[in-house]
Parts: structure tokens; sequence; C-alpha cells
């Protein structure tokens, strides 16, 4: 197959921003950044596609659109090997029900193909409200795949409490309040947490795609946890809309994120008390985490939310 010149072009723009992503990151990419330049090319020949632009955002290498041979756009991930396995077995699973429907998985490459979706939910709907409507009854679908697809259970609160403990103290600073608050309802949902479906682990507006007239996920973590956990997650973002809300009238963004958990848990059939508990853990987990791996600003916005959220009792 003959690529056009703007094939190599787009893999070398998409190394050179990989080897920026680890630059700028407090994380260890530079085995994860080799194996994305001496895999890309290869995996490209190998399934005839052709790289025609790389997405912004993430924390580990560029994900690629491409064209297949027939034609039709696809989007291609590559990662550690390993790294993809338990999305990949997630989304075979499902059979396009609720999640991209998978086109090609090298296991041993770490190279993942799906089908080419279209814009994002943050881009049509960007209010809290709006995306309830669109994850709630989409995640219901995607629940439904079988247990044994998903990492086996062993506690999400756990693993977040972990995160309060290590980047806490090294990227929370002036967030004291938040952070005390995000550890107590860690560690209350880690005596309670209970394994109920297969999570998809990060619903937020970024991974919920549109297709045709409905929508779909991508990018499963793919680990039996409970429900109320994907919600939260899904709920923990709106940063700008939080703070537009709460300059305005004091509380106001506070009060849309509860009524906003509320009817997620009334979609869902869960409790929503929970659904609260694990959006603001992961709000302020996100924060830190985005820290650590070089985006400060966005990280600050998290942080700065969390901090509001927690003062307003």
């Amino acid at each position: 197959m003959r690529r056009p010149p703007e094939h190599d072009d787009v893999i070398a723009g998409a190394v050179a921003e990989a080897d920026r992503r680890r630059d700028r990151s407090d994380r260890d990419l530079r085995t994860t950044v080799a194996h994305f330049r001496a895999t890309v090319g290869p995996v490209c020949t190998a399934w005839d596609l052709t790289a025609r632009a790389w997405f912004d955002g993430g924390a580990g290498a560029p994900t690629l659109d491409v064209v297949r041979v027939d034609g039709t756009g696809a989007v291609l991930k590559i990662a550690d090997p390993g790294a993809l396995d338990r999305a990949a077995t997630v989304m075979l699973a499902a059979e396009g029900r609720g999640y991209a429907e998978v086109l090609a998985w090298d296991e041993a490459a770490g190279a993942l193909l799906t089908e080419r979706l279209g814009a994002d939910l943050w881009t049509e709907h960007r209010t809290v409200s709006a995306q309830v409507e669109v994850v709630a009854p989409l995640l219901l679908e995607a629940w439904q795949v079988p247990a044994g697809s998903g990492k086996r259970f062993e506690g999400k609160a756990a693993g977040l409490v972990a995160i309060l403990d290590d980047l806490g103290p090294r990227y929370g600073g002036g967030h004291e309040g938040a952070l005390a608050l995000a550890s107590a309802h860690a560690h209350e949902l880690a005596t309670t947490e209970r394994p109920e479906v297969v999570c998809h682990g990060d619903p937020h507006g970024g991974n919920v795609l549109r297709r045709g007239t409905g929508w779909a996920l991508i990018d499963p973590d793919g680990f039996v946890g409970e429900r109320a956990y994907d919600l939260g997650v899904a709920l923990r973002d709106a940063c700008h809309e939080l703070r537009d809300l709460e300059e305005a009238e004091p509380g106001s963004g506070t009060d849309l994120l509860r009524q906003g958990c509320e009817h997620a848990a009334e979609l869902a059939g869960v409790e929503a008390e929970r659904v609260w508990r694990w959006a603001y853990v992961e709000r302020v987990t996100t924060g830190l985490y985005l820290a650590w791996h070089g985006y400060p600003e966005e990280a600050r916005t998290f942080l700065d939310t969390a901090s509001t959220i927690a003062a307003g009792g």
C-alpha cells in the first residue's frame, strides 16, 4: 500500500508529541514512548493504515486518527504491552453494545484499532444535567458485559486512598481541606465497596463519543466494582461550570452537582450519597493525577473546585 507523504509527517509529529509528554511528566514514560516510536510504523504497515492526524490530550503516547485500506476511518491506540489488554477484552465482550467496536487487536504490540466515532459529549453537551441524561443510560448498557471480562474485584477506593497518601503531599499544597475530606470519603467507601458490574472506570465526557444518533464509550479501565463509582466519575468534572456558578452565587455550583448526583442515582437505581462521595474523591485524585502528569493548570481547576465544595460543607 502506497501512503501519501502526510502519513510520515503525522507519525513523526505523534512521536514528537510523545516526547513532549514524557518530558513534562513526573511519571517515567521513557519505556512507553520508546515502545510507541518502535511500534507505530510497523503496526500501520501490518494493518494497512494511513495516519492522518493525532489527537490532543492524554498522558501517554498519542492516539492516532487513521484510514483503513477500504477508506473507512478508525482510531489507533498503542500502549505498553499489557496496558490495553483489559480494555480490549471488555470492548470485545461488549460486541459494540455501549462501547466502540474493536476492529483489530495485537496483544503483543499493545495495539488496539477501533471504529472512528464522532464528537465527544463535552462538545455537544456542556452542562452537567445534559451529560447525565446521556451517560447514565449508556452505562446501564455498558454494565451488561459479562463479569468475567473485567478485572476481578479488588476495591477501587483503596487505590484512591493510596493516591491521596502519595500524591497529596506532593501536589496538594493549599488544598488541605479538600484532601482531608477526600481521604475521609475514600476510607469510608473502602469499607463498604461491593462488586456489582464491570465498570468502565473513566466515563467522563471525553470518553463518550457520538455514534450516529446515539453514543458509545471508549477507553474502559474494565474492573469489577460498583455502579455508583462510574456515575461519580461522570460527575467529577464540570469544573468551569461549577466555578462560574459559584462566582455568581456561592453554593449554587455545589447544589447543581448535588442535583446531578441525585438524578444520576435515580436513573441507575443507586444511592445518591455514594455517587456524591465517589465524585468528590475522584475530583481530588484527578487533580493530583493531572499534576503528576505535567498538567498543572488543569490540575488546579479540579483542586480549586474541590476546595470550594469542602469549604461549603
